[in-house]
């Protein structure tokens, strides 16, 4: 499942002479957690400790405004998740920051500035502004350890809105993120992966037929007919193996926010084995 990547090795030996080989390799779809710094990551690492992908949001520092900014990689879930793992940094401050704070970097991440814009920032003023990620990673010398970088939306916005992808994508963007829920406890069932993906994939693969996707946000709430949550278990299960078979789909992480959206919490057992079960295949 996941990708098929071909690899190409071109020898020379001591006496000029040439040979070429070739290969693939399957890269799978990353499958982890969104969790707050401190204890609720303390926790989701220990019921979700296979975690492949995860998100960094940033925190506000002592300037002026209220946006998060870089954040600091020698502290919080830099220090704690898998080595192996890979995080989807994002932040909303001055994206003039990234070039000093890539610095730093020692580890393969993904990056967005300005996750979900959508009626925060204008689209042209977006647009402007992020295209300056694409420009700073060109000139710098950790430019390697960025898988990727793009913007993300709501599925929401795609769909019942009616959301134009156009709004937020910019020259050189790799990627683009769709954060999807399902929040209707009272409904009769869950979302099959047309109603949950589809759409807003659609217009996205439209639009953009080379990008990458990411679903960086991931929660389902459930149903109140749903007593043992085996049913969201099935639905998770459903709708992940489905993910992990798409070819351009890099990445999907559940979000597990006990405290602040614990309606979407993985608090049962089938849906908590549900979801180790697909960060280990």
């Amino acid at each position: 499942m996941g990708r098929t990547v071909t690899l190409t090795a071109r020898v020379r030996d001591a006496a000029g002479h040439v040979t070429t080989s070739s290969g693939t390799v399957a890269v799978p779809t990353l499958v982890g957690v969104d969790a707050p710094t401190g204890p609720e990551w303390t926790t989701a690492m220990g019921t979700f400790p296979g975690v492949g992908y995860w998100r960094e949001f940033g925190s506000d520092g002592s300037d002026t405004d209220s946006l998060p900014e870089l954040p600091n990689m020698a502290a919080g879930k830099f220090l704690t998740a898998p080595a192996s793992s890979i995080p989807h940094v994002s932040w909303k401050d001055d994206v003039e920051q990234l070039s000093g704070w890539l610095d730093g970097l020692t580890r393969s991440i993904y990056l967005t500035w300005y996750h979900e814009p959508m009626g925060d920032v204008a689209p042209a003023t977006y647009r402007a502004t992020a295209v300056r990620v694409s420009q700073i990673l060109a000139a710098h010398p950790k430019r390697k350890f960025v898988l990727g970088h793009g913007p993300i939306v709501t599925r929401y916005w795609l769909d019942e809105g009616g959301g134009n992808p156009a709004d937020w994508a910019y020259p050189g963007m790799t990627h683009y993120g769709v954060d999807a829920y399902q929040d209707t406890p009272t409904a009769s069932s869950y979302w099959a992966v047309a109603k949950m993906f589809g759409v807003a994939f659609g217009k996205i693969r439209s639009a953009y037929p080379t990008v990458r996707l990411w679903v960086p946000e991931y929660g389902i709430t459930k149903l109140t007919s749903d007593g043992t949550g085996a049913g969201r278990a099935q639905a998770i299960r459903d709708q992940i193996t489905w993910l992990k078979g798409q070819p351009d789909v890099d990445g999907v992480a559940y979000f597990h926010n006990q405290a602040q959206f614990a309606k979407y919490a993985l608090t049962d057992t089938p849906s908590q084995q549900a979801w180790r079960d697909m960060q280990a295949l």
